[in-house]
């Protein structure tokens, strides 16, 4: 009887090392998962801006998030690609005889936990999201990267009243700096006011990568980082496509 208990107490020892570890790993993969995702979606932006006179898109509606994604169809809500999002018509061409279920893919972040109050990270495990229903990103907007509006409406990027999206030639800054899109625990910890205001005045969070205010980045040039978006805004990378004192 005594050789059984300290057998169960040993076994319950060792898990509760291994578990942190597998909780570790499996974050790891996670964040990675993520990273790779933005580097093939990369390729919409990139085929995009060339086939259009260097021009980034512009979707009518939530520009942030419509970028590209699915719609869902049905009472099961299966996802589908939608045709009327920019970008989708770039990332299919180049994966000529894929499933649309692996471009699919791509749009969906595999740590996407919604969005929630800011604080409510408990061990690294995003709190309850605010999104309708406790919806993840993808499933409230199709999407779980928000794109940054700088590059897409020129009047919010503060250039003219026009809500044009810009132009290459427009950026006046080092395009290894300047994000495209990313996690969206980049909005929420720098420009996320407006929505904080629609959810009663609390600050609002995504951070779903186990550190606060942190996610995977796509820059302009094609480079993927993993950044802290309340602490490396000017220092390690920049929202504006103008430095900030630029006419």
């Amino acid at each position: 009887m005594l050789e059984l208990v300290v057998s169960i107490a040993i076994i319950g020892v060792l898990l509760s090392m291994l578990l942190p570890l597998l909780s570790a790993a499996r974050n790891a993969g996670y964040r990675s998962v993520c990273a790779n995702n933005l580097r093939q979606m990369n390729v919409g932006w990139q085929g995009y801006v060339l086939d259009n006179k260097d021009r980034f898109p512009q979707a009518p509606v939530l520009p942030d998030w419509r970028y590209g994604g699915v719609t869902f169809a049905g009472i099961d809500r299966e996802p589908r690609l939608d045709p009327t999002r920019p970008i989708n018509k770039y990332l299919v061409e180049d994966r000529a005889g894929d499933r649309d279920a692996n471009i699919i893919g791509l749009f969906r972040c595999p740590s996407d936990a919604g969005v929630f109050a800011f604080g409510q990270l408990s061990r690294g495990r995003p709190g309850q999201s605010l999104l309708p229903d406790g919806q993840t990103c993808f499933n409230t907007y199709g999407n779980s990267y928000r794109a940054n509006p700088m590059l897409l409406d020129s009047t919010r990027a503060g250039l003219d009243k026009q809500h044009r999206p810009l132009a290459l030639h427009e950026i006046y800054v080092d395009t290894s700096r300047l994000l495209i899109t990313a996690d969206p625990a980049w909005y929420f910890a720098t420009i996320g006011a407006d929505e904080s205001i629609a959810h009663g005045g609390q600050r609002l969070d995504a951070s779903w990568h186990t550190d606060q205010d942190s996610g995977n980045a796509l820059a302009v040039d094609g480079s993927i980082r993993f950044l802290n978006f309340s602490t490396g805004l000017d220092s390690e990378f920049t929202l504006w496509p103008r430095p900030r004192n630029a006419k």
